[in-house]
C-alpha cells in the first residue's frame, strides 16, 4: 500500500487531478493546520477561520481535475486562503456599514446611502416584509417613516404612550434588520431607501 505521507506536493497534486481521495486526504492533513493558523491570524475568530479553510478544501476537491498551479501547492493554498479571508472581511465590513445605515434610517429617518438601483421585484419584497409587521407596529412605523410624525404625535393619534411608540419602533427596526441582513449585501438597501421615500 502506498505511503502518501512520503509523496512530495507535486506528486500529490498529480494524483489529486485524478480524483485520488487518499492524495486529497494527505494534502488536507498536511496543510489544514498551517492554513488554519494563517486564517486565524487575520480573522481572530476560530469559527471564521475554520469556515474559510473548509471552503478552500471543498473548492480544491471540486476543481481537482482542472487544477492548474503557476507555483507550488503551498503557495496556491496560502493565496487562496488569504483571498478568501480578504473577501470575508470586506463582506463583514460592508454588511456592518449597511446595517448601521439601516439603523440610522429607521431611528432618524435619514438614509446614509443614495438609492442606486431600483427593481420592481425587490421593491415588492420590501413592501411584503413591512406588511408582515404586527398591525400596531406597522402603523407606528409608517407614521414615523412616511408621515414623519413625532413620537408624541404618533402616541396621541393612536392612543398610546410615547414610550410604547419608541418600543414599537425599536422592535420594528430589529425585525426588519433581521429580514434584510442578507439582502442588504445584494444592494437591496438602496431600494429600501427608495421605497421608504416614495411609497
Amino acid at each position: 500500500m502506498a505511503d502518501y505521507a512520503r509523496y512530495d506536493d507535486t506528486r500529490l497534486v498529480a494524483l489529486l487531478r485524478e480524483r485520488d481521495k487518499q492524495a486529497y486526504t494527505e494534502i488536507y492533513v498536511r496543510f489544514w493546520p498551517v492554513l488554519f493558523r494563517h486564517a486565524l491570524r487575520m480573522l481572530r475568530d476560530e469559527d471564521e477561520a475554520t469556515d474559510v479553510v473548509q471552503d478552500i478544501f471543498a473548492v480544491l476537491w471540486e476543481k481537482a481535475t482542472a487544477l492548474k498551479l503557476s507555483g507550488t501547492l503551498a503557495g496556491y493554498l496560502y493565496s487562496a486562503t488569504r483571498n478568501r479571508v480578504i473577501d470575508r472581511l470586506a463582506r463583514h465590513k460592508l454588511e456592518q456599514h449597511y446595517l448601521n445605515s439601516l439603523e440610522d434610517y429607521l431611528t432618524q429617518g435619514t438614509p446614509a446611502a443614495d438609492d442606486a438601483m431600483i427593481a420592481e421585484e425587490l421593491a415588492q419584497r420590501i413592501e411584503q416584509e413591512v406588511a408582515k409587521l404586527p398591525k400596531k407596529m406597522r402603523q407606528i412605523f409608517l407614521l414615523r417613516q412616511q408621515a414623519q410624525h413625532s413620537y408624541r404625535e404618533i402616541a396621541e393619534s393612536i392612543g398610546t404612550t410615547e414610550g410604547n411608540v419608541k418600543k414599537q419602533l425599536y422592535n420594528a427596526m430589529k425585525l426588519l434588520k433581521s429580514k434584510f441582513q442578507v439582502l442588504i449585501l445584494t444592494g437591496i438597501w438602496h431600494l429600501f431607501v427608495f421605497w421608504c421615500r416614495h411609497f
